[in-house]
């Protein structure tokens, strides 16, 4: 695979996925993704997508301004 941007070449990798809502930032780490060699863009599954939405959605019920969840432990 290539990446859309710059079009150079895509490893498998772990991000950081940042949310920021405004008033919150939600942080989810350790995303399963695929990185690019040359910009740094990542990219994930629909599967992957589907489970940091639900991620996310849990984690605004929370009240913190900072929210840090492992992917690995949100998806177990």
């Amino acid at each position: 695979m290539n990446c859309a941007l710059c079009r150079a070449n895509l490893s498998n990798g772990k991000v950081n996925h940042i949310v920021d809502l405004g008033e919150r930032i939600i942080i989810v780490k350790n995303v399963p993704a695929n990185v690019c060699d040359q910009c740094g863009e990542y990219f994930v599954d629909t599967e992957t997508a589907m489970k940091l939405e639900a991620i996310v959605e849990e984690a605004k019920k929370n009240k913190a301004e900072v929210f840090i969840v492992k992917y690995n432990e949100m998806v177990a």
